[in-house]
């Protein structure tokens, strides 16, 4: 029997600068630069701005979770010093915070550059844990977040998720190996997408017209014992890379400010090959892991130059070479005959 549990979505589409009203449906929201996509990209510390991520959408993403609400103030344990007492407070309404045992504050470009700088970034890593240890989310409703119930997990078959998949150039049987088929309710209505798990029990969800995550947020951990280990932005390079070049050793970080939460994972390995985005948010993540990683640091967006990132490089491919390394599926092939006639 599959496992049913309840996730809360932190749903960024609704917190940030407005850009979605209360009365929209999340599920419908497909625009190809959506509000997520915005936050990857606005994701260094010289474009942070106030109007672009709501602070307590940022701290959720780090699993520091508000001990008290009162009002519009929000108050966490500091993410900047060790405290047993909450002392940093948010106005949710004004998107500023304060630290009262460090003596500042101010918006949320503020927080990431004390947290990010470099003179700071060793004891940010070792803050990271002084929050409310990750747990189950039940079921919530507040301003903040939209339930997702009767969670579902099962091998991907749906004939939707096979064209999804295969539209962005990921061969059926890769996909099948990492992802799952997650099945949840939303406002009354039943959706599916494609799932990808992390670390902590939470999905990465995608599909043709939404894309977002079943908290809890965090990476996503891919170990086959090798010596070398591949860092991706997303899955979807992920994927990508596994049906150019194989199976290996991976983080995906499903967030560039997941960076800080990996590098312990990655100093056990000889050697780090970085496949970020062809961004300067992906540029900046790359060098917070030269910086921070003892191993051998190499940026390989190379192979993706002139591209934004892994996938499109994979798609333009396909494109122009009906086959790549014998993995391209095609209609005649016996998996596509199959999901087909699942329809």
């Amino acid at each position: 029997m599959m496992k049913r549990r309840t996730y809360t979505l932190w749903h960024k589409h609704l917190r940030l600068n407005n850009m979605v009203n209360n009365s929209s449906t999340i599920f419908s929201f497909h625009h190809p630069t959506s509000t997520i996509q915005q936050l990857n990209n606005k994701l260094t510390m010289n474009t942070f701005d106030n109007k672009h991520i709501q602070i307590i959408d940022f701290l959720a993403s780090h699993h520091y979770q508000p001990t008290a609400k009162k009002g519009a103030n929000w108050w966490y344990l500091s993410p900047l010093h060790d405290e047993k007492t909450a002392s940093f407070k948010v106005d949710i309404n004004k998107n500023v915070w304060y630290d009262f045992g460090f003596g500042k504050g101010g918006g949320v470009k503020t927080l990431i550059e004390l947290l990010f700088h470099p003179n700071n970034f060793q004891d940010y890593l070792r803050n990271l844990t002084i929050a409310n240890p990750v747990q189950q989310i039940q079921e919530t409703k507040t301003a903040d977040g939209i339930a997702f119930t009767n969670i579902e997990t099962e091998e991907l078959n749906h004939y939707a998720l096979y064209k999804y998949v295969v539209q962005r150039g990921i061969t059926w049987n890769v996909a099948k190996r990492y992802c799952k088929e997650v099945h949840y309710r939303s406002r009354g209505r039943n959706y599916f997408a494609l799932g990808f798990p992390n670390r902590s029990g939470g999905y990465e969800i995608r599909n043709a017209y939404f894309k977002g995550c079943i908290s809890p947020k965090d990476i996503s951990v891919i170990s086959q014992g090798n010596e070398v280990c591949h860092v991706f932005e997303g899955f979807i390079d992920f994927l990508s890379y596994v049906v150019l070049h194989g199976d290996c050793d991976a983080v995906v970080l499903n967030s560039v400010i997941n960076v800080p939460k990996c590098i312990e994972i990655l100093d056990k390995y000889n050697c780090i090959y970085c496949h970020l985005d062809n961004d300067e948010a992906g540029r900046n993540a790359t060098l917070q892991l030269k910086a921070n990683c003892r191993s051998q640091t190499i940026d390989a967006s190379d192979e993706y130059v002139g591209e934004k990132d892994l996938n499109d490089f994979l798609r333009k491919r396909k494109v122009e070479s009906v086959e790549i390394q014998g993995n391209i599926i095609t209609p005649s092939d016996k998996c596509f005959t199959m999901v087909k006639n699942m329809r």
